[in-house]
């Protein structure tokens, strides 16, 4: 069981939908207000992310069983649609400001920061058996240079695309405020 969470918590869809389940499981415990605008905005951004980067660069892979298929679907699909129609429809509005994008994007950079410490501990390998849990991060085939770009490109979308999310949570807080 260790081995097989341990194997899991290499991957930023794992990290992110639990993110979504942490923030969302206190949302529903206590309160929108119990997270703060700026939690719950970065987390509906991360996982948006998570199904734009999964749908155009990974969802050509093969699946193991229909149950993986199963839960790509859940985690690429379903989650990443779930959680923005909930932040239109129900977070508070009107809050985040435009430093909010270079705050989200440090869980991008600590991702990073995570996955390179962490194939540190683990033998070189190629494909699956990589030690690096996306073939755009891994430094093995691509080399050091193209993949901290690679991984500098993410936290800069996360950084483009939450200019966009701060843009329309002050839309939305025009149209119902």
């Amino acid at each position: 069981m260790p081995e097989a969470i341990w194997g899991l918590l290499r991957m930023f869809t794992i990290t992110t939908n639990l993110l979504v389940g942490v923030v969302f499981a206190r949302v529903a415990l206590r309160g929108t207000e119990s997270v703060s605008s700026v939690v719950i905005g970065g987390t509906m951004l991360a996982i948006v992310l998570v199904g734009i980067v999964f749908n155009l660069l990974l969802a050509m892979l093969p699946h193991q069983s229909i149950w993986y298929a199963i839960g790509d679907y859940i985690h690429h699909v379903v989650a990443p649609i779930a959680v923005p129609l909930w932040w239109i429809i129900f977070a508070r509005h009107g809050t985040l400001n435009w430093a909010s994008p270079l705050k989200w994007s440090l869980y991008p950079l600590a991702y990073s920061a995570y996955t390179i410490v962490r194939a540190q501990f683990m033998p070189p390998g190629t494909g699956m058996n990589s030690r690096y849990p996306y073939f755009f991060m891994d430094a093995d085939l691509l080399g050091w240079p193209i993949a901290l770009a690679n991984m500098a490109a993410i936290a800069v979308g996360f950084v483009l695309f939450g200019l966009l999310a701060v843009a329309a949570d002050k839309m939305v807080a025009r149209r119902t405020g």
